[in-house]
């Protein structure tokens, strides 16, 4: 007997291939979409730890910031410091430079030949007037304190004849400046 299959064999099996092929594109999007799930949460993870750590950045910043602060103020109490060490410094070096001109000045003047009537120094410049027997005296003591390490341009200011005790002295005036000697 021959048997005759009426079912449609080619579309069944077609059908088959399609229900087939249908399930592994699903099966493939399903995996694709659960390794995107799985990617997102990794991500999620990464993104909690990397705001905890911003978190401990922040509460670490803002110790560092306090220390900052406590630096500045640190350093501007040092420049202030510093500042008054300079004054100090210069006002020692002012006092002695007044000490080692007037000591200049005591040594280099001639007993015999020569007399100071007034000296005046205001800041840096120094007055010196007196009475001398002749030019050649005034002219060697000019040269003398222009010698000096703290007595620097020496000027003859003026020098006139006067009558005193019955002679003909010279009476003068110089000015100077005075100033540390430089190292």
């Amino acid at each position: 007997m021959i048997r005759i299959n009426l079912l449609p064999v080619r579309d069944i099996v077609r059908r088959q291939k399609f229900l087939k092929q249908i399930i592994a594109t699903l099966i493939g999007v399903g995996c694709i979409v659960g390794l995107l799930v799985v990617i997102e949460l990794f991500q999620l993870a990464s993104i909690g730890k990397v705001k905890e750590e911003l978190a401990d950045i922040e509460t670490e910043k803002a110790k560092y910031t306090k220390i900052l602060a406590e630096i500045k103020k640190i350093e501007e109490e040092k420049k202030v410091l510093t500042t008054k060490i300079e004054v100090i410094n210069q006002l020692k070096q002012s006092s002695s430079l007044t000490v080692h001109a007037l000591d200049e000045i005591a040594n280099l003047t001639p007993a015999n030949r020569m007399w100071l009537k007034s000296l005046t120094q205001n800041g840096a410049q120094l007055e010196l007037k007196g009475m001398a027997l002749d030019d050649q005296t005034i002219a060697r003591y000019m040269d003398d304190l222009e010698a000096s390490a703290y007595i620097q341009n020496v000027r003859l200011a003026g020098s006139s004849l006067e009558t005193y005790a019955e002679r003909s002295l010279k009476a003068f005036s110089i000015t100077a400046n005075v100033d540390m000697p430089k190292k």
